[in-house]
């Protein structure tokens, strides 16, 4: 009996590892077909990318809606911004709203003001970042009516934004109507800005 029980159940596992075998067989196949098949190019599927005619013109829409926006903010907060900027602008001397810090300026406008301020040493001077809030933006672009800042202010009132503040470096004015000499290199670097003050 025990030998008649071993062919059956061979024969029982046989087909169960044929059916695994074939489905094996016809699983290559298929992969193997669709492999071979052919297919439409990738670059037809996709749908055509669309690019800005011109980055500039985009970013400059998109810096005028912000300040639009912030206009808007400043308008609607008028009363608590004002008191509040008013009175930076009045108890400091001179006064930068700019995007970012002077240790972490947010755009190249206000990179370059920084950089024309150090070379003149223009100090002390307090910043403010138009960035850290839409009405700080909004109140000096009414203030100023020139939408790009960096705006510095000097005894309270408007000094010049950066396309001023450019021209006056380039003719040695910025040097002479806030720069200071104080902090200077003297001896054999003079005139040189320090490499440090610790």
């Amino acid at each position: 009996s025990s030998a008649l029980a071993k062919p059956c159940l061979v024969r029982t596992l046989q087909p169960k590892l044929v059916a695994r075998a074939m489905f094996r067989i016809a699983a290559v196949a298929i992969g193997r077909r669709a492999l071979l098949a052919p297919r439409a190019p990738l670059l037809a599927a996709q749908a055509p990318r669309c690019f800005a005619a011109s980055p500039l013109e985009a970013t400059s829409k998109l810096y005028d809606d912000i300040v639009l926006k912030s206009v808007k903010e400043f308008q609607a907060n008028q009363k608590a911004v004002s008191d509040d900027l008013d009175a930076e602008l009045a108890n400091n001397k001179m006064v930068l709203f700019m995007e970012g810090t002077p240790d972490a300026p947010k755009s190249e406008a206000s990179h370059n003001t920084i950089k024309m301020l150090t070379q003149a040493q223009a100090v002390p001077f307090v910043s403010i970042d138009v960035l850290s809030h839409p009405a700080i933006l909004g109140y000096t672009v009414t203030k100023t009516q020139r939408n790009r800042a960096p705006h510095l202010y000097m005894n309270g009132s408007f000094y010049a934004d950066h396309d001023g503040l450019l021209a006056k470096f380039n003719t040695g004015e910025l040097s002479k109507d806030i720069g200071s000499e104080a902090t200077k290199s003297s001896g054999v670097f003079g005139g040189e800005l320090p490499i440090a003050t610790y």
